[in-house]
């Protein structure tokens, strides 16, 4: 069939990822009038960084309210406000904009990393990233998946090239969103790397300190911070849920909608069995794939994911597409990842339809790395050992 053969000539597939590109970062013309959307909640942090009010969903609010910025509540550990007081010091829309250029030079940066690190060519590697519609949406909403993204992206170079302490260090470094640290500090634990695995323990000891300086010498700030997440859970589920890309999310989500009971502990006990299923290539495979691999199921299994944490997927998509390539290109190998990109892309659609269909690329993504039922071909080699 080689009219079908035809759209997959490396001319059209630069010009179907130019145009992913576009439609993927075309709602930034628009989010300097709606107030930068989720950044609000960090230059809020970092203006009220060195207070024990910080942790607390009243004060964030209070700020927003009378600075006329959208209220989105401040969730995150407190410590991680230290990196935003530089951006509190400059006018709002101009400290989004830089947040805004940051973020994307992060996801710039991994890509440059992580092509060769999962065996794919640079400039490949950077139109995938910027082709991938849940890296714009958080870069566009002021989110930090971008620095969590390129954190990942290291800790699997670092383990790649056996360097001791330092996955350890960047894997703890990630312990301001903890749903994406686990499954890397779990992974440590799984290959046996104690000393990493210490690392990752005094790290988020850090990031503790950290949150008491935050807050201005507030020891018990945790307390308040759970509690500020308690608070906001469910009207985050009701209002965002429609974003869930992990099943335990989806679960609550639908709990809140269709009020069926134990979705949410269902999709952790579906979570589980994927998690389980992938552990022994968690074990054998090379350190960068196993990384890629952890960071998939930890999206699964989270029990808070919205879209733009589908940036970590991104290590998953390198590694298959990598694959696809040493097999030669099967078709079905190219139709996934397309319909993978397209699905992302339609993410905005689920506002309407109350669920996004790029958690079917989520649940899916494990069975995809690993050649399960549907997904396995038979070129498929094995990973390489290293």
């Amino acid at each position: 069939m080689p009219g079908w053969r035809g759209i997959w000539e490396a001319r059209r597939v630069r010009l179907w990822l130019g145009a992913a590109i576009v439609a993927a970062w075309l709602p930034l013309l628009g989010v300097g009038p709606r107030g930068w959307l989720d950044f609000s909640a960090f230059y809020a942090a970092g203006s009220l960084a060195f207070r024990p009010e910080l942790t607390g969903l009243s004060a964030v609010v209070a700020y927003q309210q009378a600075h006329g910025l959208p209220i989105t509540p401040w969730v995150y550990p407190a410590g991680l406000a230290l990196l935003y007081v530089p951006f509190s010091w400059l006018p709002y829309d101009m400290a989004a904009m830089l947040h805004v250029a940051l973020e994307a030079g992060t996801l710039a940066l991994a890509a440059w990393i992580g092509g060769p690190l999962f065996g794919i060519p640079r400039r490949w590697a950077l139109a995938g990233v910027f082709a991938w519609a849940p890296a714009s949406a958080g870069v566009i909403s002021g989110q930090s998946t971008g620095l969590a993204l390129l954190l990942v992206v290291l800790a699997a170079w670092a383990l790649a090239r056996g360097r001791g302490w330092l996955p350890g260090v960047l894997v703890g470094a990630l312990a301001f969103k903890p749903q994406l640290v686990a499954p890397q500090a779990g992974l440590l634990a799984w290959r046996g790397l104690w000393r990493g695995l210490a690392v990752v323990a005094g790290l988020v000891g850090l990031h503790y300190l950290l949150g008491v300086l935050a807050t201005g010498g507030a020891w018990g700030w945790p307390a308040d911070w759970f509690a500020t997440i308690r608070a906001y859970t469910a009207p985050d589920f009701a209002v965002n849920g429609w974003q869930a890309v992990s099943l335990p999310a989806l679960g609550t989500r639908l709990e809140l909608v269709i009020g069926v009971p134990w979705l949410t502990a269902l999709g952790y006990v579906a979570g589980g069995f994927v998690g389980l299923a992938c552990l022994p290539a968690l074990r054998a495979w090379p350190p960068e794939r196993a990384v890629a691999l952890a960071a998939s199921v930890g999206l699964v299994v989270s029990p808070h994911a919205w879209v733009y944490d589908a940036t970590l997927l991104l290590p998953a998509l390198a590694v298959f597409t990598a694959g696809a390539a040493a097999r030669g290109w099967p078709w079905q190998d190219r139709w996934l990842l397309a319909a993978a990109y397209g699905l992302a892309l339609l993410w905005p659609l689920g506002g309407f339809v109350g669920f996004v269909p790029l958690v079917a690329v989520v649940t899916l993504a494990p069975a995809a790395l690993l050649g399960w039922g549907p997904f396995r071909t038979s070129s498929r080699p094995k990973p390489p050992s290293r």
